[in-house]
């Protein structure tokens, strides 16, 4: 299972589809009541219903949007300076989330934010530990390979010999390290193999490729 897609209601849709193109969303499906939006980055999708009546401010579920750390910073500048307010300036939270609020025109609360690895692996995440720190990725032409080594951050010498199309390898990383960075810089890839790596982590095995 995987999340597809939010909706959030709009009593102006235009406004609205107005708003969230501003925000930097691409509209790919529109009717006279609903829209819906590509992210820039990601396979999700958003998409806005128009509705009648009151839509509730308080109590109500909340949209977030990451950013890198320094494009969280320059995305709150170019939006006060489109005229766009805030209710909550930009603020590192105790659990370590970097955040700014603000409202669609719909009233929808909306937190625009940078969590990094915070977000899905925190210090304080309740699930089997992480791991030895000895996971190394090699990016390959065409696949990506997952070795255990305690080399430390020298071992790229070994496997750069060792592939004749090693193009460069990052670690050495646990579990929770390694697939926040994948999830970050290759959602595409990691999202499909998410469990196998993380049985191979737990095996006895010292090579993975995908």
């Amino acid at each position: 299972m995987r999340l597809n897609q939010v909706t959030a209601p709009a009593s102006d849709l235009e406004a609205s589809i107005a708003f969230y193109e501003l925000l930097g969303l691409r509209l790919i499906v529109k009717s006279p009541h609903y829209a819906r939006f590509e992210l820039p980055k990601g396979e999700a999708t958003f998409s806005l219903h128009a509705v009648e009546g009151d839509i509730p401010r308080e109590h109500a579920p909340h949209i977030y949007f990451e950013f890198s750390d320094a494009g969280l910073d320059s995305e709150v500048e170019r939006l006060k300076a489109a005229g766009v307010s805030f209710e909550r300036e930009l603020v590192l939270q105790s659990w370590l989330w970097r955040e700014a609020w603000l409202r669609d025109p719909a009233g929808n609360a909306i937190c625009l934010y940078h969590a990094g690895e915070n977000r899905r692996f925190p210090p304080w995440r309740v699930d089997t530990a992480p791991g030895a720190r000895n996971l190394h990725l090699i990016i390959r032409e065409k696949s990506f390979v997952i070795l255990k080594s305690d080399a430390g951050a020298e071992a790229w010498r070994d496997f750069q010999t060792g592939y004749a199309d090693f193009k460069t390898s990052l670690g050495p990383h646990d579990l929770h390290e390694l697939l926040s960075l994948m999830e970050i810089e290759w959602p595409e890839h990691v999202g499909a193999q998410h469990d196998r790596i993380r049985a191979f982590v737990e095996s006895e095995a010292q090579r993975f490729e995908f």
